[in-house]
C-alpha cells in the first residue's frame, strides 16, 4: 500500500503585524510569513522576526511548526505575576558549578515567574555578597540581564509602556521583596 505523501507544511499561529517571544529573547514582531528563504525544497512555513526593542540584533528566521515561538501575555496576567513578585522564591542553587545550568534551565522554560525569580536570587547574592566587598559573577550578571530583558520588553508590550518605565515599576519590588 503506497504511503501518502505528508505536507510538511504548518498552519501559521501568529499572523504578520504580531508580536511574539522568540525563545527567551524578549519580544519581536512578524514581519512576514514565508518559505525557507535558504532551503528552496523545503516547503515548510517560516516566521521571519524582527527585534522590537534592540535595533542592533539580527533577524530571525523560525519554523511557523517550531517550539520557540509564543504568545505574548495578556495583561490580567502580567499584572497576575507583578502581584506575585513578594511570595515568589530565589532559586535554589546547591552547588555553585550547578549556577549557570539553575539559571540556564529556569531562564529556558519562557516562564516569567521564573525570570522573576533569578532576579530576586541575583539581588540577594549581590546583598550577600556586598557585606564582604565582593561581586556578583559574570554569570549572575548574564542571566540577570537576560532575565530582566525577556521581563521586561514583555511587560512594555503587554502595558504599552517603554521599557525604562517598566524597570522602574518591577525592579524595586523584586529587590525588596527578596
Amino acid at each position: 500500500m503506497p504511503q501518502k505523501h505528508m505536507n510538511r507544511r504548518a498552519r501559521a499561529v501568529f499572523n504578520i503585524g504580531d508580536s511574539v517571544i522568540y525563545e527567551n529573547q524578549g519580544v519581536y514582531p512578524v514581519r512576514e510569513i514565508t518559505k525557507s528563504p535558504v532551503d528552496k525544497t523545503d516547503d515548510r512555513l517560516f516566521y521571519v522576526l524582527v527585534p522590537l526593542h534592540e535595533a542592533a540584533c539580527n533577524v530571525i528566521v523560525t519554523p511557523v511548526a517550531g517550539q520557540r515561538v509564543r504568545a505574548v501575555i495578556t495583561k490580567e496576567r502580567a499584572n497576575e505575576i507583578i502581584g506575585k513578585i513578594p511570595e515568589l522564591l530565589p532559586l535554589t542553587v546547591e552547588n555553585e558549578r550547578n549556577r549557570r545550568d539553575v539559571y540556564k534551565s529556569a531562564l529556558g522554560g519562557l516562564n516569567l515567574e521564573d525570570y522573576v525569580r533569578i532576579i530576586k536570587t541575583v539581588c540577594a547574592r549581590r546583598e550577600e555578597l556586598a557585606k564582604v566587598k565582593k561581586r556578583i559573577s559574570e554569570t549572575d550578571a548574564d542571566y540577570e540581564k537576560r532575565a530582566k530583558h525577556g521581563l521586561y520588553s514583555e511587560f512594555a508590550v503587554v502595558f504599552d509602556i517603554p521599557i525604562t518605565e517598566v524597570e522602574q515599576m518591577i525592579a524595586d519590588r523584586i529587590c525588596d521583596a527578596v
